[in-house]
């Protein structure tokens, strides 16, 4: 009967209500692009005209949709359709993200475009200028729940990531990585 009633509660939450309802119309007129069928849970969009969100995706609350540079024109985070992002999962982007159809991403994961540069102890971090570089995750990708993807990386087409892996290196398409730093370990299929 307890599984009966949580699978339930699951399919309320996920149900298209008046607070997701609003909340997709609000971030749309604010200039986000949000396609059908794609719910809005309560989530944070500082610069809604920054995200591209496909149709048909299924987004859980509490990830965090962080642009740096609000100011120049977007869309900069895009994501493809059918799309399942987990609970908390943060974009933290300065140059540009896109995530290719029929991706899932587990809970907690982080994508950072940019990192610090390291310049000698005179000079403050927070006054150095960052690096940044694009993250490109190709279509029919899976990756484990808090996963972090660093600036630079593309990973192929059908590629699956394991559970609390760091990848700072691109991936081909097709191939199983993991660990920290993500190393490959075998062939998909």
């Amino acid at each position: 009967m307890q599984v009966l009633l949580q699978r339930l509660a699951r399919r309320l939450v996920l149900l298209p209500g008046p607070f997701s309802t609003a909340r997709k119309l609000y971030l749309q007129l604010l200039g986000a692009n949000i396609g059908s069928g794609t719910r809005m849970p309560k989530c944070i969009v500082p610069w809604p005209h920054q995200i591209q969100i496909g149709a048909d995706c299924t987004l859980e609350p509490d990830i965090y949709f962080k642009f740096d540079g609000f100011w120049l024109p977007g869309p900069s985070i895009i994501i493809g359709n059918r799309v399942f992002l987990g609970r908390g999962v943060e974009f933290n982007v300065q140059a540009k993200l896109e995530i290719g159809d029929d991706c899932g991403i587990g809970s907690s994961v982080i994508f950072a475009d940019h990192n610090h540069a390291m310049a000698p102890v005179a000079e403050r971090m927070r006054d150095q200028v960052t690096e940044t570089a694009p993250i490109c995750i190709g279509r029919d990708v899976l990756i484990g729940g808090h996963s972090f993807v660093l600036k630079g990386v593309t990973i192929g087409d059908g590629s699956i990531i394991s559970v609390g892996s760091v990848v700072n290196k691109s991936i081909p398409a097709g191939e199983i990585w993991g660990g920290v730093p993500a190393k490959k370990i075998r062939d998909r299929g």
